[in-house]
């Protein structure tokens, strides 16, 4: 899995807002582990990476599924 974008970066790739993202996190559709993961341990509230591909991978199924 390929953890190499920022929030930031990942918004610009995936062409959504940053509340988005954080929507979709929030909403369970994008997990840790799958999705994101924390840049730095023992840091409170540290910079999450994203593994861009994977969350291509979820919208896609879940956009098929709404239509």
């Amino acid at each position: 899995m390929a953890y190499s974008h920022s929030t930031r970066e990942a918004c610009t790739a995936l062409r959504i807002s940053d509340r988005t993202l954080f929507r979709l996190r929030r909403e369970g559709i994008l997990k840790a582990g799958d999705h994101f993961r924390a840049a730095g341990a023992g840091v409170s509230r540290p910079p999450l990476l994203w593994n861009v591909e994977e969350v291509e991978r979820t919208l896609a199924r879940r956009s098929r599924r709404v239509l």
